[in-house]
């Protein structure tokens, strides 16, 4: 069937003409039959909201699909609390009821699904359809296992900065720094002129894993990290101990409750001038752009700082193809493929015209329709490097990030020493061995 449909002309008008806005639900598809009347229902299991835009995009895709002979309905469950939808996926999995598609990331657990034959090989099904070059070999490689595997697709480009109030960076005299130890200046200057350095929601968990795991990338790349998690180093090791006192020096500068402080209360806290810094990622650029942002609220941002010596180059840092969309094997039959190839071969551009930057290359066409600041965050990454940061908690297991969580805000607030921050870390390695 996949044959039949002209994805080059489908490709063409969802850039030129962008595509429709966001839903409340994308449960509901145009439903187009099949000769036996019968409807394909393809049910993903998915930790993003109903709304949010992969997800519309996808409903698009798949609706387009059925416009042009298909007879698929695509049904998503959603729940966008990871933790909670963590452990129902796990435990539909466990109980012989893997979603026909779900989301994952590459982490022990997808290695050791794959290992059981239970997940989609991904290189193997984007080789036969000859679209594994159509990929940003970051956002497609961010979705390997530390064997390398690959059973997830990416539906995202996502890359991460610390963005910054200009005003107040020139009324402090002080400029987007390039280095770690410019940043600490930077924050020391900005406490002093009487400005909140950093709003930064600590209480999720992730954005201080961010920055603990900044100093040892640009030490060794990612190969600290990988040495952690298979033994073969400690956090007490010479790169840990910098990173753990990076983090009690930086942490002086964090907003009075900090550690109980959600990603959306610290975004809120930026916009609203109560604070110089906010580090997020692309997935909250509209909140940035001239339409949305506050007005009278100047601000940019720069990437991560990097040290003298760095083994990492300086458009080295964060880079993601997100958490990816895993295939059940034992239901990914001739139909179910030949959809999924559409998607692949038309999801990008769709995307794209959302404002997103899309795990594919992508035409860009008329900039017109296209906000400046995404059109500059867009031509960044045509100069990313060539090596992306691995989050510490995608790489290591669930233990030793609940140790590293639970233990990081006392660092940051002088609770604990960086001795006693790697001592439990430490535990928590050999423990989880």
């Amino acid at each position: 069937m996949y044959k039949k449909i002209v994805t080059v002309c489908l490709i063409a008008g969802m850039v030129l003409t962008g595509c429709a806005g966001k839903s409340g639900s994308t449960t509901n598809s145009s439903e187009a039959k099949s000769k036996d009347g019968n409807v394909r229902e393809i049910h993903y299991f998915s930790s993003r909201s109903a709304s949010d835009d992969t997800m519309v995009t996808l409903q698009e895709i798949t609706d387009k699909y059925n416009e042009q002979g298909g007879n698929i309905k695509l049904v998503i469950d959603s729940n966008a609390d990871r933790s909670s939808y963590d452990q129902k996926l796990r435990t539909m999995i466990a109980g012989g009821q893997m979603p026909d598609m779900f989301d994952l990331d590459a982490t022990p657990y997808a290695s050791e699904l794959g290992e059981q034959n239970m997940l989609t090989d991904m290189d193997a099904f984007l080789e036969e359809i000859g679209e594994k070059d159509s990929y940003i070999p970051l956002a497609l490689n961010y979705g390997r296992t530390a064997e390398g595997k690959l059973y997830t697709l990416p539906l995202e480009l996502s890359t991460e900065m610390i963005w910054y109030n200009v005003d107040m960076f020139k009324d402090a005299g002080i400029e987007a720094p390039k280095t770690l130890d410019e940043l600490l200046e930077a924050c020391k200057v900005l406490k002093e002129k009487g400005y909140t350095a950093f709003g930064i929601g600590g209480g999720d968990g992730w954005p201080l894993l961010r920055l603990l795991a900044t100093y040892p990338f640009r030490l060794s790349g990612n190969e600290y990290l990988n040495q952690l998690s298979s033994g073969e180093a400690k956090m007490s090791d010479d790169t840990g101990m910098k990173a753990a006192t990076f983090m009690s020096e930086i942490g002086k500068y964090f907003q009075p409750g900090f550690s109980t402080t959600d990603v959306a209360t610290g975004l809120n806290l930026f916009l609203s001038g109560k604070c110089a810094m906010y580090p997020t990622g692309t997935w909250e650029l509209n909140y940035f752009t001239d339409k949305n942002r506050p007005e009278g609220l100047n601000v940019d941002y720069f990437y991560m700082p990097t040290i003298k010596d760095a083994k990492t180059e300086p458009n080295d840092y964060w880079a993601f193809g997100g958490i990816g969309l895993s295939v059940n094997p034992k239901v990914f039959d001739d139909e179910y493929k030949d959809y999924l190839t559409f998607i692949v071969k038309n999801y990008s551009p769709a995307y794209f015209a959302h404002e997103h930057l899309a795990p594919q290359k992508v035409e860009m066409g008329d900039n017109n329709s296209f906000d400046p600041l995404f059109l500059k965050v867009m031509k960044d990454t045509n100069n990313i490097g060539s090596t992306a940061a691995r989050p510490w908690d995608v790489v290591l297991s669930e233990d030793v990030i609940a140790t590293i969580n639970d233990n990081l805000p006392g660092l940051c607030m002088g609770e604990e020493t960086p001795d006693e921050f790697v001592k439990a870390v430490d535990e928590s390695l050999k423990a989880n061995k």
